[in-house]
């Protein structure tokens, strides 16, 4: 255990994690196991649950640990009240991890894809949280306890959203100050709030995302990094574990940071306070060159209609 750390031990801990059958959710639950930790993972589809419950078996290190699954629309208000009812013990950590991108332009996204998306990204978070918070605050303990948490995840975009995650950033923005404000009312209750903001990770999720995101918002992230979801998983336990209440796993997320501050606390305060001064020049400039390459995708685009058009006749 080094210096800065202790802040967010998961041995002897139970861990409930919203969208742990897949993707980040289901590494963080596999690495809470081998860390001694207990872990209820909570989804929709019974099968994918299973199957994380049997690979999270495979890196107990105790006979004491429990390994367990609840399946529930995370969407729905009265089934994540129902997981905490189902779960034997009050938890220690409450980690809200569900939620999936559906790139695409606004124009043509459909209604349906709209409500899908705030119903797995803000509504599972919302709802999910509330109950997590809700089962503590039945339980209270002393103020000299060890914290218990709820843990969100939001996503880089939350700080500079952009063409073609209309379905998904605003939701992800609404997360980071949900967090905020959960951050706030959880101060009697000896209960600390953090939220984790994830560039992009190699799982399930991702590659749906890939197959809808418009050639547009790829030019505008641009090459970057994809995490493996057990290194991004290891990287968050261990940042969360240092005491950083606002968790990047990359660079540019916490770069992006510095455009929002609002009322979230600051990892490395004085540089992002710093940064963030810098940003105020700096983005406008920026924004011209995202708003000339979305003007000549378009230009580009209306030209290849046309040109399809014409053979067509």
């Amino acid at each position: 255990m080094g210096f800065f750390s202790g802040y967010y031990p998961v041995k002897d801990k139970l861990v409930v994690i919203s969208g742990g059958s897949q993707g980040l959710g289901a590494s963080l639950a596999k690495l809470v196991v081998k860390q001694g930790g207990s872990v209820v993972i909570v989804a929709r589809t019974v099968k994918k649950l299973q199957q994380t419950v049997e690979e999270c078996e495979k890196h107990r290190i105790s006979d004491t640990q429990t390994i367990s699954y609840v399946s529930a629309d995370l969407s729905k208000a009265a089934d994540c009240a129902r997981v905490f009812t189902e779960i034997d013990k009050t938890p220690d950590i409450v980690m809200c991890c569900a939620g999936i991108a559906r790139p695409g332009l606004l124009l043509e996204t459909s209604a349906e894809v709209l409500e899908s998306s705030i119903d797995s990204i803000y509504k599972s978070a919302l709802y999910f949280s509330q109950a997590g918070f809700k089962a503590f605050a039945a339980a209270p303990i002393d103020k000299n306890a060890a914290p218990r948490h709820i843990t969100f995840f939001s996503s880089v975009v939350a700080f500079y959203g952009f063409i073609g995650y209309g379905s998904y950033a605003p939701l992800k923005s609404a997360v980071r100050v949900l967090a905020d404000i959960l951050r706030q009312e959880c101060i009697p209750y000896n209960i600390n709030v953090e939220c984790v903001f994830p560039g992009n990770i190699a799982t399930e999720g991702f590659e749906i995302e890939e197959q809808t995101k418009p050639e547009i918002t790829k030019i505008i992230e641009g090459p970057s990094d994809i995490m493996q979801p057990d290194d991004c998983a290891e990287l968050v336990i261990k940042r969360l574990d240092a005491g950083q209440q606002m968790v990047h796993t990359d660079l540019i997320g916490w770069v992006l940071n510095g455009i929002v501050l609002g009322a979230s606390p600051r990892t490395n305060p004085i540089l992002l306070t710093i940064l963030s001064l810098l940003l105020t020049i700096f983005i406008p400039i920026w924004n011209l060159f995202v708003n000339r390459d979305i003007r000549n995708y378009y230009k580009k685009s209306k030209n290849l209609r046309r040109k399809k058009n014409s053979h067509n006749k």
